[in-house]
């Protein structure tokens, strides 16, 4: 079988970490906070791929940013990910935008089947 492979996005240069980009070439101060955080919000429900033992420090403010490593199927992600978007205005390229707000749009518009689950009830 072959497996697709993941996307990865959101991994920063640092240090021991080279050949990354630098977080700071993607902050956009003018990006409109409510679409930066449905962005950061799709990223908060991701599922886990892979957990690790200590915490990645963001590239920016040195905090300690997360063990995880999370998944929407098409794209992996460190957990820190929505912290650079929410703290440090970092905008993903358009493409990753537009991936997550029609992911977005599509789990808001749709539709339930209630019938699989009720017959179970009876």
């Amino acid at each position: 079988m072959v497996r697709p492979k993941l996307i990865v996005i959101g991994y920063w240069r640092g240090e021991g970490a080279t050949g990354w980009p630098d977080p700071a070439t993607f902050i956009d101060s003018s990006w409109d906070p409510d679409e930066r955080d449905v962005i950061a919000d799709d990223l908060g429900r991701g599922f886990v791929v892979r957990a690790y033992m200590g915490y990645s420090p963001c590239r920016i403010c040195g905090r300690d940013n997360g063990s995880l490593e999370l998944s929407d199927g098409i794209y992996v992600w460190p957990e820190g990910l929505a912290h650079y978007l929410l703290d440090h205005k970092v905008r993903p390229p358009g493409t990753f935008v537009a991936h997550a707000l029609a992911m977005s749009e599509a789990f808001e518009s749709a539709g339930r089947d209630e019938s699989w689950w009720r017959s179970f009830g009876t």
